[in-house]
């Protein structure tokens, strides 16, 4: 057909045929309402939503369909529309054959030829859909915002290439810098990573890139005086950016220094525990020799010179004496044993890991029977557990497990005695043959580095301590590795001050 041909008008449906062709194909709800308020006209999506036949709406009112509060609420509109002779648009939430429904509606006055209103002419939308994902989206924004103001966690919006656009306060107090410097474009995240971790940067910024995310990780930054915070980071791409994200930060400070005090609090255990065991073995020769010297001294025999070598003799060892005397005082225990839940000494473990725990994916198993305690020395076991946990988590490859266990037990003696067993399994490298036997002896360690080879000794002399046992499995096979600690605690091992 060319452009210049016209469509004959007798082929074109009629006026009445084209409006109720649109009125039924629309997915709004289309009515008419005649002056009295009834409905004279209805297309079939509005049917539907009502749940009700034709017959059961046409020539009904609102106060026949409708909630009386609906009915009256929307006869006020109506009155409103033919008094003003004018259009209102709004959105309500209503009962909806049986479903509360979100309308958005638009009413406009029915003229007829002279201009005269003769009724009303409605379109409803149903927007519960969007009214959910606005309500969704507020909530995620007040939680956001929440988050944001808080001080858990410092969070920053930065880019790849280093600038930060937005931080909230606790982000500012991390690297301590003010908000006027953030806002002056002096806060940078690439100018406060140290050069060392440039690399590790890069990597994680590469893995955000294609996984959206990147791996929470450990790293420093210089903070405006110049010093040094150690942080956790992690990052997610902002949507529908490639360069953008949202970030956090932690502090690690804190932790930092409770895991240097561990550390040093083992070592200060180790080492008392060591110069008591030694001071122990010394001070039954020095016994013998004091005797002998006190003896030799009676002979009315001995030249001057030879009396005045084993009285200067007698002062030394006197004077070792009380060093000995004043170190196996040292490492007597300072509190009496208390009543503790295992469970709970072995939970106030785990925090001094959780940055490792976070950084290697390893996954603490936590299996507890309620209600095992024990009379202890509880700072004594919390040292122990952290032994135990420590060699576990050394053995462990990135993604590993490592499963507690404490439950009650029994140790099958000529008399069995009750008791509460602790399981620590990892599925590390296991421990090699050569190393086995000689286990719990001191100063033996694999951990070159970082190892003093005191820990599982230390441990050892602990669960002794407690009339308790430990044995271990362990396994280097391929497809079958790992160690398993089991350590047994009777419950008449300390008993509490006064006992019989």
């Amino acid at each position: 057909m060319s452009t210049q041909e016209h469509i004959s008008p007798s082929a074109l449906p009629d006026e009445q045929d084209l409006l109720r062709a649109f009125f039924d194909a629309t997915i709004d709800f289309v009515y008419i309402k005649d002056l009295h308020g009834a409905y004279i006209a209805m297309n079939s999506a509005g049917i539907r939503a009502l749940n009700r036949t034709a017959d059961q709406i046409i020539g009904k009112t609102d106060f026949d369909l409708f909630s009386p509060e609906t009915a009256a609420l929307w006869q006020a509109e109506d009155l409103r529309i033919f008094q003003q002779r004018s259009s209102i648009s709004l959105e309500q939430e209503v009962n909806l054959g049986g479903r509360m429904t979100w309308l958005h509606t638009v009413k406009a006055p029915w003229l007829d030829a002279t201009g005269q209103v003769i009724g009303i002419v409605g379109v409803s939308r149903d927007v519960t859909g969007r009214k959910t994902t606005e309500s969704a989206l507020r909530t995620v924004e007040s939680r956001f915002k929440k988050l944001f103001a808080s001080d858990l966690m410092g969070i920053h919006i930065p880019d790849r290439f280093g600038a930060i656009t937005e931080a909230n306060d606790e982000f500012l107090r991390i690297i301590g810098y003010t908000r006027d410097d953030l806002e002056a474009g002096t806060v940078r995240w690439d100018t406060m990573t140290p050069p060392e971790y440039a690399a590790v940067d890069q990597a994680h910024i590469a893995e955000a890139a294609e996984r959206g995310s990147c791996t929470p990780y450990e790293k420093e930054y210089v903070r405006k005086d110049g010093s040094r915070v150690p942080i956790m980071c992690g990052y997610t791409l902002l949507e529908g950016s490639s360069d953008q994200y949202i970030a956090f930060i932690q502090d690690l400070t804190a932790l930092k220094k409770s895991e240097e005090a561990l550390r040093q609090a083992e070592k200060l255990a180790t080492a008392s525990r060591f110069a008591a065991s030694m001071a122990h073995e010394i001070n039954n020769p020095l016994a013998a020799v004091t005797n002998l010297i006190y003896l030799a001294l009676t002979d009315n025999k001995l030249d001057p010179a030879t009396r005045e070598m084993l009285q200067t003799a007698d002062k030394e060892l006197e004077r070792v004496s009380r060093v000995v005397t004043q170190t196996l005082r040292f490492h007597k225990q300072l509190t009496a044993p208390v009543r503790a839940d295992l469970s709970e000494i072995m939970n106030s473990v785990f925090p001094l890991f959780s940055s490792r725990l976070d950084q290697t994916g390893v996954v603490i198993a936590r299996e507890y029977s309620p209600g095992q305690t024990l009379f202890c020395f509880h700072n004594d076991l919390r040292h122990a557990f952290a032994n135990l946990v420590g060699n576990a988590l050394d053995a462990s490859q990135a993604g590993g497990r490592i499963r507690v266990r404490i439950r009650k037990a029994l140790r099958w003696t000529e008399i069995p005695e009750q008791g509460i067993a602790v399981t620590i399994a990892d599925t590390g490298h296991g421990i090699p043959e050569a190393m086995r036997k000689r286990l719990f002896e001191p100063f033996l360690t694999t951990k070159e580095e970082t190892g003093t080879g005191l820990g599982l000794w230390a441990t050892q002399s602990i669960v002794h301590k407690h009339r308790g046992s430990i044995t271990v499995r362990t396994s280097t096979q391929s497809k079958s590795h790992g160690t398993t600690f089991r350590l047994f605690f009777p419950y008449e091992g300390i008993q509490p001050t006064g006992a019989a």
